[in-house]
């Protein structure tokens, strides 16, 4: 890692995926998943399905910041390259779901532009530093 910048972002989204996967594991009050990622399926997928795809989202997202945190007190794991390798693959379809093929399939006249400039924003820092946490892009 390089400088101060790089370890503030790979806490940040250590701890944005480590918080998320939590509460997409957990249910809330009204017995339904909350966090991002079950707010994210609900939108696209309906029922058991929106359900699995929360629980999958969140079981990765959960991975990926225990094992950003990890690397940051250089705790060797082994296979950690190819974990966050297909990490960072599943964040990508992740994001060309969610943040391109969604908004265009509801139609972009639909969109609050501020709002998603603001979800796009996070999702690329998370890819950003996943990228620079892993050894095969970084």
């Amino acid at each position: 890692m390089k400088g101060i910048g790089s370890l503030l972002l790979n806490i940040a989204v250590a701890l944005y995926l480590f918080a998320n996967g939590i509460l997409g594991l957990t249910k809330g009050t009204f017995g339904a998943r909350s966090g991002e990622f079950a707010n994210i399926a609900g939108t696209i997928f309906k029922g058991d399905l929106a359900n699995l795809v929360t629980l999958i989202l969140s079981v990765i997202a959960l991975v990926a910041g225990v094992l950003l945190i990890l690397q940051l007190f250089r705790i060797a794991i082994p296979s950690i390259d190819l974990l966050m390798f297909i990490i960072v693959i599943v964040w990508v379809v992740f994001i060309v779901i969610v943040d391109i093929i969604n908004p265009i399939g509801k139609g972009l006249g639909n969109l609050n532009l501020i709002t998603y400039l603001v979800q796009l924003a996070s999702h690329l820092m998370v890819l950003g530093a996943l990228l620079t946490a892993s050894k095969r892009f970084g």
